[in-house]
């Protein structure tokens, strides 16, 4: 928690201090996480604007309430009580000319907003192609050109994630060559059919695994070309983002995506075994810690004047490493010791590099068990739902395979770099960014 003390020795609280915060993909995880944060360690910032859709019958004002009132935020409304009042719904969507945001909102944007945090995207992996390009990369440029027109813009921060040069077996913090020109690509799904789209899709993407890398790579390009020499700006790759380690409690997270989905999966004991490599590294970071690294990027670029576009890669296995193996051991162990409730069978997951291995393990201790268990549910007159799942689960595994059986190799040194320059206070207290143990916390 803040106090007085800090905002004297904090550089970075300094530097937030009475600055106008825009913020999109703010109803997202990472998002979230950064409200919270900004407002908790950098209270005497003057105002955060956040992007705002209507979704499913709610408006933005009710989304906005709706976010304040889950327990990430019990913490900082204790100390802050009138914490709301530092944020503002931007009603617009990212998909819509101009971001659907009115002229009056634009203008206040305009003349008030001093950095910018661009998180939003679409995260799910089989996304259409079509889809992807207009979220991550067409929505890129709007928030870039949005930005070019902000009078007092000190920082524009752009979300990427340590996957979109995934071809690669060393990744270092640098924008790669991207797989085509962003023009082109915005220019083919433009006018290509939807169903021709999806059907060239495997050739379009080649060797990513998905639309999301593909178009996440393409957007890292697409932000050097419009804003190197024209506005300050910096990347933020994060890796696998996995629930909290510290702040503002340890172990929160809102979502089943990624690996979440397959730790809920086997602690039911519906999963039991995917494709993996148990040497390979499970670069699964803490959300508190890309989230540190969003704002300690922003501060750097502000407030160093930064002339290049920094990259960081936000990742974990150079500095703390994890492996899969690893992950599939400390699973076991903390779900025998701490069981869900409603377990289908006991958990015992097991990742392997053969097919044949897998598919023998799938069809004896998920599929039949789950013929089993749907079978006694009928002949009690209820919904059979095991082998339904059992296929959702398959496809969702699927598609995370790519990540669990491969290993990369990232470079930190912008990390280290940007961490020297943190004064103390900053660096082991306030903003850490790096987390050496796993184990010690």
């Amino acid at each position: 928690m803040s106090f007085t003390g800090d905002f004297q020795t904090s550089e970075i609280i300094n530097y937030y201090k009475n600055k106008s915060i825009f913020i999109t993909g703010a109803t997202g995880f990472l998002g979230k996480v950064l409200i919270e944060k900004l407002l908790r360690s950098c209270y005497d910032l003057k105002k955060i604007y956040i992007l705002v859709r209507h979704k499913k019958g709610n408006t933005p004002l009710q989304r906005l309430n709706e976010l304040f009132n889950c327990k990430l935020f019990e913490t900082l409304s204790q100390y802050y009580p009138d914490f709301r009042d530092k944020v503002e719904a931007i009603e617009g969507d990212l998909c819509e000319p101009s971001m659907g945001i009115s002229i009056e909102d634009q203008n206040k944007l305009f003349e008030n907003v001093n950095i910018v945090f661009h998180s939003a995207a679409t995260v799910r992996f089989d996304e259409p192609l079509k889809v992807a390009v207009d979220m991550n990369i067409i929505g890129t440029k709007k928030v870039i050109d949005m930005s070019k027109r902000m009078t007092n813009l000190e920082a524009l921060v752009h979300v990427s994630t340590a996957y979109a040069n995934c071809d690669r077996q060393h990744i270092s913090e640098v924008v790669y060559n991207p797989p085509v020109q962003p023009e082109k690509i915005i220019e083919a799904v433009d006018w290509i059919e939807e169903d021709l789209v999806k059907l060239l899709t495997p050739k379009v993407i080649k060797h990513r695994p998905n639309t999301y890398t593909y178009t996440k790579a393409i957007a890292e390009s697409l932000v050097v070309q419009e804003c190197k020499d024209k506005i300050p700006c910096t990347i933020v790759r994060p890796s696998i983002v996995g629930a909290s380690w510290r702040e503002p409690f340890p172990g929160w997270i809102d979502n089943f995506n990624g690996p979440t989905a397959l730790f809920a999966a086997i602690g039911k004991g519906i999963l039991r075994t995917m494709i993996g490599n148990g040497n390979s590294t499970a670069d699964i970071i803490p959300v508190d810690i890309p989230v540190n690294m969003m704002i300690v990027a922003g501060w750097y670029t502000g407030a160093k004047k930064a002339k290049d576009i920094k990259v960081y890669n936000c990742t974990t296995g150079q500095i703390n490493r994890l492996t899969w193996g690893m992950v599939e051991r400390f699973c076991e162990e903390s779900l025998l010791k701490n069981p869900l409730e409603n377990i289908f069978l006991v958990p015992h997951p097991k990742f392997t590099n053969y097919r044949m291995v897998k598919f023998v393990r799938h069809f004896f201790e998920e599929m039949i068990p789950s013929y089993i268990m749907d079978l006694y549910l009928r002949i009690i007159h209820k919904k059979p739902i095991f082998v339904r799942l059992q296929s959702r689960i398959k496809k969702a595994v699927e598609t995370l395979e790519f990540f669990t059986s491969t290993e990369w190799e990232f470079t930190n040194d912008n990390i280290f770099f940007v961490s020297n320059e943190m004064n103390e206070v900053d660096r082991r207290v306030k903003f850490k960014i790096l987390k050496k143990s796993f184990f010690n916390i």
